[in-house]
């Protein structure tokens, strides 16, 4: 499985064409993202809707993967779902959630906005002690030592194999947030892009 997050399709900050040639050279089997997948589409929708937007941000990525997670933002930027979707868009099998989305018992995916909601504020309790956000959700959520926390959200990247917690960091890069991101192999956390900074 492929990890990485705080896309935010429909910014002009957003570097689109970077994750995009990078997610060509890798043609993942099963893709995670950890949120802010949008820029712009905070509001409540129905299914039809919610399927359209996937599928056109998977056009947008340049992706077919056999199954993709997506762990939408609860408190801005992505849409609102009526509640945890699994659906199939041109033979992809997609499961969303505006939460927590497990797969196969041993990976958390979240946004991160259970914790901190506003994401200026998680960029700096990140940017202060990395990690920080992802200690706290994998306490909340009570993971066992063997399950992967993988969030986003504060748009600081963070990899610590041992803790089991990987921030994937954000394609957004703008003002004070100007860390790029990165596409992540789990479970070994490898790096799969360099970016381009």
């Amino acid at each position: 499985m492929i990890v990485f997050g705080d896309v935010h399709i429909g910014s002009r900050s957003a570097k689109i064409q970077e994750l995009r040639s990078c997610l060509k050279s890798i043609s993942p089997e099963e893709v995670a993202i950890t949120g802010d997948l949008f820029d712009d589409q905070h509001r409540r929708i129905n299914r039809e809707e919610a399927l359209r937007l996937f599928k056109k941000a998977m056009e947008i990525l340049g992706i077919r993967p056999r199954r993709l997670y997506i762990a939408l933002s609860s408190s801005s930027h992505d849409p609102i779902l009526p509640g945890p979707l699994a659906a199939e868009i041109d033979g992809i099998e997609v499961a969303a959630h505006n939460g927590e989305i497990v797969v196969d018992g041993k990976f958390v995916i979240t946004h991160g906005d259970r914790i901190v909601k506003n994401g200026v504020a998680a960029y700096f309790l990140d940017l202060l002690k990395r990690g920080h956000i992802g200690r706290a959700l994998r306490k909340k959520l009570g993971l066992g030592d063997n399950v992967w926390l993988v969030y986003g959200h504060s748009h600081v990247p963070y990899v610590n194999v041992q803790e089991k917690i990987l921030n994937p960091g954000s394609w957004k890069i703008y003002g004070v947030r100007r860390i790029r991101g990165n596409v992540y192999e789990l479970p070994s956390a490898k790096p799969l892009c360099q970016p381009d900074l």
